[in-house]
């Protein structure tokens, strides 16, 4: 009786491994555009918190929070310093329609 090969065996339990797992065939995502997406997103719901606030306490506080995800994004460099401007004169704007409609 042959003696079986414990590489095959570890090969084969890899390549099972593998064909039962649940991202099977799935695209591997990279993990800068995972991260860049997330404080993309960040940066979106604290502009829409900007026009959902009620008294001037929540209203420098959501400004102050966009403001932090903005700058956060650009010093781990997912967002360049134009994307940064446009969030910035996005903010300013959800701002100036905050307050205009108070």
């Amino acid at each position: 009786m042959k003696a079986r090969n414990t590489e095959f065996d570890q090969f084969e339990r890899i390549v099972v491994s593998r064909l039962f797992a649940s991202d099977f065939a799935q695209p591997k995502q990279n993990d800068f555009d995972f991260y860049r997406n997330k404080s993309i997103a960040q940066i979106k719901c604290a502009i829409s918190n900007i026009t959902r606030v009620n008294t001037q306490h929540e209203l420098i506080t959501s400004i102050a929070q966009a403001h932090a995800f903005i700058e956060a994004a650009h010093n781990l460099e997912f967002i360049n310093l134009f994307e940064k401007e446009e969030w910035s004169v996005k903010v300013t704007k959800a701002y100036t329609d905050a307050v205009l409609e108070a």
